[in-house]
C-alpha cells in the first residue's frame, strides 16, 4: 500500500504536488508558491517531530494545528489558509497510495475570531515556580518553565537548545528561530545559577542511564531530547495539578513574559526583538491583553485616581 512512498523523497513528493496543483488544477503562480511556502513549513514541524507521512495521525494534525496558532503565532486567516493546504496535500497523497488516510479531514478549518491569549499574572507565576520539586523530572519541568517565561522563547526553540550554546558569561544564547532567522535569548542573573545547578542534575541522570549523551538541555525520562508533544503534555498535567482553568500551554508563558515587560515600561520594538518577530503587528497584541490591566494599575495607583 506505501510503496510508493519508499519509492519518492519529501522533495519529489513536494515537486509532484506543486506540479499537479499547477498542470491539473492549474492554480496561479502565487498560489503555488504559497502552497510549496506552507508545505515547507509543514515539513519542518515532520522533522521537529521526528514523524514521517506515512505515520502522521489525527493527533499529530491536531498539534500541528496547535503548532499553527501558537508557535508561529499565525492570524486565523493564515491558519485556515495552511490547513487547507495540508488538507489538499495529504488528499492528492491518498490518491497516490502514499498514506491510507487523511488525518486533517477531521481537523476544523472554520475560521475563528480572534482571540486575546492567555496570561499568567505574576503572582501565578510565583505560584508555578514554587512548586515542589522531589525528582529530577521535576526539576527539569521547574527548569523548563523559568526559561520559558525568563527568555521568552517559543517552546521549540527551548527544545533545540544545546548546553554548548549556552554563553554563560554573556548570558546569552544564540538560537535559530522561525524562518531560519538568528537571534540571542538573554538570561537573568537567577536564572544561570538555576541552569548550572540543573545542569549538574542532568548530567547525572544521563549517566545512571547510561545512555548517549547528544548534548540536549532539556531532556525526557530516557535521557533523550525532549520531544515537541511531551511538552505539551507536561503543560496539561501542570494545568491539571494546579486548579487553573485557563489555557495552559507552552506560549502561555511567552505571552506572560511579553505582557510582563510591557506592564513594567519596556518598549514595543525591544519586546518585538526579544520575541523574534518580524512584524510589529505581531507583537502588538500584547498592548491589547495588558492594556485593562494596565488601567487597573493606573487606577490602583495614580493619586488622582
Amino acid at each position: 500500500m506505501k510503496c510508493y512512498i519508499c519509492a519518492m523523497s519529501d522533495r519529489e513528493l513536494l515537486d509532484e504536488f506543486v506540479s499537479y496543483i499547477g498542470g491539473i488544477r492549474q492554480l496561479s503562480k502565487n498560489t503555488q508558491k504559497a502552497y510549496e511556502r506552507n508545505l515547507r513549513e509543514f515539513y519542518e514541524f515532520l522533522e521537529m517531530m521526528d514523524n514521517t507521512l506515512a505515520d502522521f495521525s489525527l493527533h499529530d494534525a491536531r498539534l500541528y494545528s496547535q503548532y499553527l496558532r501558537d508557535e508561529a503565532e499565525n492570524s486565523e486567516g493564515s491558519i485556515l489558509q495552511k490547513l487547507t493546504t495540508i488538507r489538499t496535500f495529504f488528499s492528492f497523497l491518498m490518491k497516490r497510495e502514499v498514506v491510507e488516510d487523511n488525518p486533517f479531514d477531521s481537523v476544523s478549518l472554520k475560521k475563528c475570531a480572534k482571540r486575546l491569549p492567555s496570561v499568567l499574572s505574576e503572582s501565578e507565576v510565583k505560584e508555578l515556580l514554587a512548586i515542589e520539586r522531589e525528582t529530577f523530572l521535576d526539576e527539569r519541568d521547574h527548569m523548563l518553565f523559568l526559561f520559558l517565561y525568563n527568555t521568552g522563547a517559543r517552546i521549540s526553540e527551548a527544545l533545540s537548545v544545546d548546553i554548548k550554546m549556552i554563553e554563560f558569561d554573556e548570558r546569552r544564547i544564540r538560537i535559530k528561530g522561525k524562518g531560519g532567522k538568528t537571534r540571542f535569548l538573554f538570561l537573568s542573573p537567577y536564572t544561570v545559577k538555576a541552569l548550572k545547578s540543573y545542569i549538574g542534575s542532568r548530567d547525572e541522570y544521563v549517566r545512571a542511564k547510561g545512555g548517549m549523551d547528544d548534548g540536549a538541555l532539556f531532556i525526557s525520562s530516557r535521557a533523550k531530547r525532549l520531544p515537541f508533544s511531551s511538552a505539551h503534555i507536561i503543560f496539561t498535567e501542570y494545568q491539571t495539578r494546579l486548579g487553573w482553568q485557563k489555557e495552559f500551554t507552552p506560549h502561555t508563558l511567552r505571552h506572560s513574559f511579553a505582557t510582563h515587560l510591557l506592564e513594567r515600561g519596556a518598549d514595543i520594538r525591544v519586546v518585538q526583538e526579544l520575541l523574534g518577530h518580524e512584524s510589529i503587528s505581531t507583537t502588538q497584541i500584547y498592548t491589547h491583553v495588558a492594556r485593562p490591566r494596565l488601567k487597573k494599575i493606573y487606577t490602583e495607583a495614580h493619586p488622582h485616581a
